[in-house]
């Protein structure tokens, strides 16, 4: 009986301190740096209104997400949420544009996907030449592919007033 006891409670040791190194492993410094910086090359590449770049930072899967603050659909696979959302974007929509986040309430990884969840700032002209300005509500979501952190979905809504 103190044998099966010994075991059970050893058993038990392990099994925590398993799952208290995969909680510690899920959130590397490292990775949260890299997540960061790929949060950051996004807002870059929309406020340079540069589609190539924008091409870059996104999985080219069928999977990926995009819902902008203007979106009337959700815009699914690479093709029409990254590849044809953007192009119309920079050349049909904004004639300038700059954005930033403002605030991350939460970076979380559990190592292969992340989230990030925040407000960001957007402020431009349209092609018509309106003015326009946004406080959004925003989660980015990027997958794991190698060393490199790459979004997978991009859901921003205007914050109401």
């Amino acid at each position: 009986m103190r044998r099966r006891t010994i075991l059970t409670g050893s058993a038990m040791a392990a099994a925590g301190l398993t799952l208290m190194t995969g909680l510690a492993v899920a959130q590397q410094p490292a990775d949260i740096d890299a997540i960061k910086e790929a949060n950051t090359a996004f807002y870059a590449a929309l406020s340079a209104r540069d589609a190539k770049a924008m091409g870059g930072l996104w999985a080219n899967k069928p999977y990926v997400v995009n819902i902008g603050p203007l979106s009337k659909t959700i815009a699914v696979g690479y093709e029409d949420a990254v590849s044809k959302y953007w192009a119309n974007a920079f050349t049909n929509v904004f004639s300038e544009l700059s954005a930033s986040m403002t605030s991350m309430a939460q970076i979380q990884t559990d190592g292969k996907l992340a989230w990030v969840v925040g407000t960001e700032n957007a402020k431009g002209k349209t092609k018509a030449g309106a003015t326009v300005a946004f406080d959004i509500f925003v989660t980015n979501i990027y997958e794991k592919d190698g060393n490199h952190w790459l979004m997978v979905s991009h859901h921003a809504g205007i914050q109401s007033k």
